[in-house]
């Protein structure tokens, strides 16, 4: 397992000229580009249905332009993107499931290709595959299908099993009785990837569009079992968690299929690889991330006094 200081920022090189980003659905679990972007000198439109929430007014008071934009209306999409230098932009599944995903990928894909994005970066998924017993695999596979069969310079990034799944909401009650919510067997090692891992990675793409035009990439942070992981979320919280596999009976249906497609499937990404090959990115271990995540910790476990730091 690779070791990281807890909160190193990534080193990327210097941005060469800043660029005007489209970042659709700012304000969800992959928001965190916008900070990054903006930090980065680069102009960025945060795209959101709801250019009042609370959510969206935070990017604004960061520098970043409201703009409205919303998956069901292309025309919206190509409004927002009109003149951007690029385009990212993630799946949809968890709010409007896989043939929703596959409508939504569609749109934005051809948004960007009608007003001439230069470049469009998309957020698919490690496991995509046309002949995957998933449907939400599946639509991820015919997204990137589409996006190939356009004329328009893109990237896709195919994140595994995110880090941040450990605080979704219905994980916080096993965690407040003592026990670390495994997808898996709790000795089976599972490839999992931190959003700021993501974000950065992304970041790297459009900052140099011709390197990576074309190219699919997969993205892992780390690989553990829940075993371990309950160890080191168990030295950040200050008490001791039991690694514990969710039970199937008492998941969603797709949760279920997902979880059994972890267990016998599973994700293969060369860790080591893309960790030698990208070396600036400021890669989170499994440890390093729980250490980042110290506020959302605080707020998730019984016993906030012991959160260190």
């Amino acid at each position: 397992m690779a070791t990281t200081p807890a909160n190193r920022k990534p080193r990327m090189p210097t941005a060469s000229e800043p660029k005007t980003v489209l970042v659709a659905g700012a304000t969800g679990r992959l928001g965190i580009l916008v900070d990054l972007l903006l930090a980065r000198g680069h102009a960025v439109r945060a795209m959101s249905r709801d250019v009042d929430s609370p959510a969206t007014r935070r990017l604004g008071s960061l520098g970043a332009e409201l703009v409205y934009g919303d998956f069901d209306e292309p025309a919206s999409i190509e409004a927002a993107a009109a003149g951007a230098d690029a385009v990212f932009a993630t799946g949809t599944a968890h709010k409007v499931g896989p043939q929703g995903e596959e409508r939504h990928g569609r749109n934005v894909a051809d948004a960007a290709a009608a007003v001439g994005v230069a470049h469009l970066v998309y957020s698919s998924g490690d496991g995509a595959a046309h002949d995957s017993p998933l449907p939400l695999f599946q639509a991820k596979f015919r997204v990137e299908q589409h996006i190939r069969s356009l004329p328009l310079n893109h990237t896709i990034l195919a994140p595994v099993y995110f880090m941040e799944n450990l605080l979704n909401p219905w994980n916080r009650p096993a965690v407040m009785a003592g026990r670390f919510p495994s997808p898996i067997p709790v000795n089976a090692l599972l490839q999992q990837v931190a959003v700021a891992d993501l974000a950065a990675f992304a970041t790297l793409v459009i900052e140099q569009p011709h390197t990576f035009a074309g190219q699919r990439i997969s993205v892992a942070s780390d690989e553990l079992s829940a075993v371990h992981a309950a160890t080191a979320l168990s030295r950040v919280i200050g008490r001791h968690l039991e690694a514990e596999q969710l039970p199937a009976d008492e998941l969603a249906p797709g949760l279920r299929a997902l979880f059994a497609w972890l267990e016998h499937v599973g994700h293969d990404v060369d860790i080591g690889a893309l960790r030698r090959r990208y070396p600036d990115l400021g890669w989170h271990d499994y440890p390093g991330w729980l250490r980042s995540q110290r506020s959302r910790l605080r707020d998730l476990c019984p016993n906030p006094a012991l959160v260190t730091g």
